[in-house]
């Protein structure tokens, strides 16, 4: 709620219904109300008659103004007093709504009995609101007094305040609570109520209470703010734990070596922020301080996973045809076993024309500094010291020709330079093509199960080749390495990330890309699927080491298809896979299936498949009962042991337009905190 209230007194009636040379006359020639126009207020009434010195309004009263709207059920206009007295008011500005018996406005000061303020959100039922005897307002000091005040929850009242100020920097607040219940936390209270300070600045408070594990208590800050120049976000939450959980059942292993204690006091530092000064700086950040790995996932149930915030930060600074970045990663916590400390500093340069000969160049630049602690072997006990600073640079060269309508030819020049300082040097050239073009088929034939009375093919096949020059030296320290996926390799040299794994290559790429459109009876054309095929042959190959044992690499790759397939609106697969040359057995396959009805109901089953076993399965479904309230389920079952790793069962729906409820199970099998069978319900005041 961005709106002051006493900026809502002042611009409702800050001229009284008054104009600079006195009080406005009345216009009889509107047909159905008659106004009174002072400028930038205007009146309008059914009923407006003048009886000494006394303009009484009735029938259909209301007030406008810039920002503002009043209505009345009657008000008395004194002018010879320049008073106003209005009864039954409702007025509000932007989205604050204010209800009074009683509003009396003089010259100096406005008096307001009998108020209910509240958020103007079109909510009804049980919502937080202000109940007040009495507010004066000074107009000269801009400051007022509010007498015998409550803030309620509906007509509950929560806290009486006997007496406060009011003035331009009253704002109403943010709020948001939490109640449930869950097997590791027990019955459970959860809130944040953040005050509108300023025109961009919150300051509040967090506040839990678990009956199995006791209190969490901290503050809070958060700037959102944005102009013309500057756009600021910035969040900081903070908490003291005192856990009265069993210590010794909650002892963590690490990596099946380090036993991580659960302390009784534990805390949390969570920053996160982003500015944008114009449209060239930004700066963003994020920083994670906490007494161990688990304090937020234990207890907040947003922030609960499995990985390891990264706490860096980020200056980047966009030019004309260049971006200049300042990165850096710091460890802040003990428990984190990544880099420690990473500076790096990147001039990127964009691809810019060279004169007109349709010759583009591009590059980068980059410093980066490692300093770290690293195992030394498979003993996790010993480890070994690492600082090591390097420099990073490519610069390359390319001409996109247009050999004929729809085929295309780019080659690539180019050469990446790296200098480790006080150690050794690396240079590998690049040379190669990119060949694509595109093609399509227009069949008029009709296919009935598709609805379609004609469909169309687009063809584009894809021709990739790439020489990297060898390099013999071998990098003692690293600082990127090179990591095991399952997606479509990088065969580029400038887009490479493990710099420091970097070999000598000869690759050619060979991909056909497909897509598929029908057009129905109504001329609506829609596409329907797709399917690509990709397959690399390596004309030079290295040696690469797997599980301890030296491995040459195979002269053609795995073979990767990539569909979908869309065959009514309501049904959606997916099929990732991957298969081996040889025998063409499977490496690995991601597939999904979604149903959709509009936005009744929502189902569908995926599997993930790797090394030639079916690792996990998995099933989501949500049914939409009616507007306010739906049914979901997700779960994730393991292959192999056809045990549920994780399932929950939940029902959501929202009570008054403001409380949105949730009743839920999950069924977990996990050698962790968490109970196997997790009953809970949550009660949540929607942020306002």
């Amino acid at each position: 709620m961005r709106t002051a209230f006493s900026k809502l007194i002042i611009f409702a009636f800050s001229g009284y219904i008054l104009t600079r040379s006195g009080w406005a006359t009345i216009d009889p020639n509107h047909s159905k109300t008659k106004q009174v126009n002072t400028g930038d207020v205007q009146m309008e009434a059914e009923h407006l008659t003048l009886s000494q010195g006394i303009a009484h309004a009735s029938g259909n009263v209301c007030v406008t103004g810039e920002n503002f709207y009043a209505k009345c059920a009657d008000a008395e206009c004194n002018i010879a007093e320049r008073s106003i007295e209005a009864h039954d008011v409702e007025m509000g500005i932007d989205q604050v709504c204010i209800s009074a018996q009683r509003v009396d406005f003089s010259e100096t000061q406005i008096g307001i009995e009998d108020a209910y303020i509240r958020a103007n959100l079109g909510l009804k039922g049980a919502i937080p609101n202000l109940r007040t005897k009495k507010i004066t307002y000074d107009r000269l000091k801009k400051r007022g007094v509010a007498r015998n005040t409550k803030l309620s929850i509906g007509k509950i009242p929560l806290i009486n305040v006997p007496c406060f100020s009011v003035g331009a920097w009253i704002r109403f607040m943010d709020m948001r609570l939490d109640a449930g219940y869950t097997s590791k936390l027990g019955a459970y209270l959860q809130s944040e109520i953040r005050y509108h300070a300023a025109d961009d600045l919150y300051l509040g408070m967090q506040c839990d209470a678990y009956s199995k594990r006791g209190i969490l208590l901290g503050p809070m800050v958060k700037i959102d703010g944005e102009s013309e120049a500057v756009a600021s976000h910035l969040e900081l939450k903070t908490g003291y734990i005192s856990d009265r959980g069993d210590h010794k059942k909650d002892a963590r292993t690490i990596d099946g070596v380090h036993i991580q204690p659960i302390k009784k006091c534990r805390w949390f530092i969570d920053l996160q922020q982003n500015h944008h000064l114009g449209q060239r700086i930004d700066f963003l950040s994020d920083c994670l301080w906490a007494s161990d790995r688990y304090v937020e996932e234990d207890f907040k149930h947003s922030y609960g996973n499995d990985d390891i915030r990264d706490s860096f930060g980020e200056l980047d600074y966009r030019g004309e045809n260049y971006l200049l970045t300042l990165f850096t990663r710091v460890k802040m916590n003990r428990y984190q076993d990544f880099v420690q400390q990473r500076p790096s500093l990147r001039f990127e340069l964009f691809p810019k024309e060279i004169g007109d000969t349709d010759i583009y160049y591009f590059g980068f630049i980059d410093f980066t500094r490692l300093k770290a602690k690293r195992p030394l072997g498979r003993n996790l006990a010993l480890r070994e010291n690492i600082d090591l600073n390097r420099m990073d640079s490519y610069i390359g060269l390319h001409r996109p020709t247009t050999l004929s309508l729809g085929v295309h030819m780019t080659p690539h020049l180019g050469g990446r330079w790296t200098h480790y300082f006080g150690k050794r040097d690396r240079f590998l050239g690049e040379l190669g093509f990119d060949f694509d073009a595109n093609f399509h088929a227009l069949y008029s034939q009709a296919i009935p199960w598709l609805r379609a009375k004609a469909w169309k093919h687009v063809l584009r096949p894809i021709i990739k080749y790439r020489y990297i020059s060898q390099s013999h030296r071998h990098i003692e320290h690293a600082i990127d390495l090179k990591e095991k996926h399952h997606f479509l390799p990088c065969i580029d040299l400038s887009e490479m990330r493990y710099v420091d794994d970097l070999v000598g290559q000869s690759v050619i790429r060979l991909g056909i890309e497909n897509d598929f459109f029908i057009k129905n009876e109504r001329d609506k054309i829609r596409r329907i699927g797709s399917i690509d095929f990709y397959q690399d042959f390596r004309f030079k190959r290295y040696d690469e080491h797997r599980q301890g044992a030296q491995q040459r690499e195979e002269r053609l790759s795995d073979f990767y298809i990539f569909s979908e397939f869309n065959p009514r609106r309501w049904l959606n697969l997916r099929l990732d896979s991957r298969f081996n040359w040889k025998n063409f057995g499977m490496r690995a396959i991601n597939a999904e299936a979604n149903f959709i009805s509009g936005d009744l109901w929502q189902c569908g089953f995926c599997v993930k498949f790797t090394n030639h076993h079916i690792h996990q399965w998995g099933i989501h479904f949500c049914l939409q009962l009616n507007t306010l309230s739906k049914l979901d389920l997700s779960t994730q079952i393991d292959a192999k042991s056809g045990k549920f790793l994780a399932m929950e069962v939940g029902w959501n729906t929202c009570w008054n337009n403001v409380w949105d409820i949730r009743l839920f199970f999950k069924v977990k099998n996990r050698s962790r905190r968490e109970s196997r069978f997790q009953p809970g319900f949550a009660i949540n005041l929607m942020q306002w």
